[in-house]
């Protein structure tokens, strides 16, 4: 058991409870169990109370139990003023250390799971699931592979005494990282100790997580379904995370490329601004789920390796084909040609101080040091700061050209008209851009050579699947 304290004379309390167990360490032919093991702990109330009795005594306290589950890390968190911290505490102490395993909150946050699965993720938000289907793509037959919360054919297979077993395998006290901060009082932080050390030690080796599986070639994953524009995301695996050498590098080199939710990056200036394509193009070397609905990445998605990724955010059925390209045409410029000194030093005057807005509250701060324990790195902010400081342009450039390609991709796309699009990539057909109004003539030139640029891709390397394919 880890403890990460950072105390205050603040009365608000901010706790994170992490295992470092996830979706990774599903047995085999049970995935999601991880995902449920986790939700039924702070979603299906203790064995002293259901959960509808936790959520009557939380709501005057306007408290809630949080829950993620990632690939290797499960995180539950909670932030409490002081006043309410020992009737808060004696809850969630039965919450994670005494479940109520009842078998109606069991169907229900299977129900949740599948629903999360099928409608929101499937059927509602094709960005989410291009995204989610990229990674299963690079991961194929690796312990990142499946969704955190499985399929919907195993969450329906699972069975309550697996999660039982799993919860006893995996939550251990030897697994534990518990962070604290705000003002607690005295010996809070040694009742948790004691608390917590009732948990066993892991009761089995852990699934080893390898490097990514090696892209040989360019593929395209193809889900056909109605909608009105086509989401577009594209990556491939990295060996580059958090205390690698040429981590602070490429995280400059991907903020000039494409910084979240901004308007300064290269993809976002050449596709929406100068063209209009669609609400924004961003570039990425972390997972960052959700990121149409939030500015900043949440923490404890730390991972053992992670991918290189453009997200391509949906354009129209018939600019689609063209604005693939156009991602291309740019990814290959910055892979070649490397940042000017101007996009060097705005993207790390941008992070020098972007990286302090990430720890705004105690708990992200929490969070941000936890991640930080398992990299094995100083605390974030110094670490890129200081990273940044000893950064040339030269070293940048360097690092892109080592890292990052723009051949030998995973593709996907969600759409409708894919069949078409297929054949429009294998044909090499010109797909001309056309403008409402008037563009300089050095964007009218670059068009010419994208319109006609061919993606180099075996005819067996596309494939065609219906949405209802994914997660099932």
């Amino acid at each position: 058991m880890k403890f990460i304290t950072l105390p205050d004379t603040t009365p608000l309390i901010s706790l994170r409870v992490v295992f470092q167990t996830g979706a990774s360490q599903d047995p085999p032919n049970q995935g999601g169990v991880a995902w449920m093991t986790a939700m039924m702990l702070a979603g299906g109330g203790s064995r002293t109370l259901t959960y509808k009795q936790i959520l009557d005594a939380f709501f005057p306290m306007g408290l809630s139990v949080g829950c993620q589950v990632d690939k290797e890390l499960i995180t539950f968190t909670a932030e409490v003023h002081a006043d309410h911290l020992e009737e808060f505490y004696e809850i969630f102490r039965g919450m994670l250390l005494d479940p109520g395993w009842r078998a109606d909150d069991f169907a229900r946050l299977t129900d949740d799971a599948v629903n999360m699965l099928e409608v929101e993720l499937r059927g509602q938000n094709d960005e989410e699931l291009a995204k989610e289907i990229l990674y299963q793509r690079i991961y194929q037959g690796h312990p990142y592979e499946r969704h955190d919360a499985g399929t919907v054919s195993s969450l329906q297979a699972l069975a309550l005494d697996q999660l039982k077993a799993f919860y006893l395998a995996e939550f251990a006290s030897s697994n534990l990282i518990i962070a604290i901060g705000g003002g607690y009082p005295d010996g809070f932080e040694q009742r948790l100790r004691k608390d917590f050390s009732a948990l066993p030690l892991r009761a089995r080796a852990g699934v080893e997580i390898p490097p990514a599986p090696p892209v040989a070639e360019t593929e395209l994953y193809l889900l056909e379904k109605p909608a009105r524009g086509v989401a577009i995301s594209l990556g491939f695996p990295i060996e580059v995370r958090r205390g690698h050498p040429d981590y602070p590098a490429l995280l400059l080199a991907t903020s000039a490329l494409g910084q979240h939710r901004m308007s300064s990056g290269r993809l976002f200036t050449r596709m929406r601004q100068y063209r209009g394509l669609n609400y924004g193009d961003y570039a990425y070397i972390e997972y960052f789920p959700g990121g149409m609905y939030t500015l900043q990445p949440s923490p404890n998605h730390a991972r053992a390796n992670d991918i290189f990724q453009l997200w391509i955010r949906p354009v129209d059925r018939e600019q689609s084909l063209f604005a693939l390209r156009l991602a291309l045409h740019e990814l290959e410029s910055f892979v070649t040609g490397g940042l000017s000194q101007d996009e060097f030093q705005r993207a790390r005057s941008f992070l020098s101080k972007y990286v302090n807005l990430l720890l705004k509250t105690k708990s992200e701060e929490l969070g941000y040091a936890v991640d930080s324990a398992y990299y094995g790195i100083p605390a974030y902010p110094d670490y890129v700061r200081a990273g940044l400081s000893q950064l040339t342009l030269e070293e940048v450039n360097a690092a892109i050209r080592r890292h990052l390609r723009y051949d030998r991709l995973r593709i996907v796309a969600v759409g409708e008209g894919m069949q078409d699009f297929k054949d429009a990539i294998l044909e090499n057909r010109v797909s001309s851009m056309t403008y409402n109004s008037p563009k300089p003539e050095e964007i009218l030139e670059e068009d010419k050579v994208v319109e006609r640029r061919p993606i180099l891709v075996l005819p067996g390397s596309i494939v065609i699947a219906g949405a209802d394919a994914a997660f099932a």
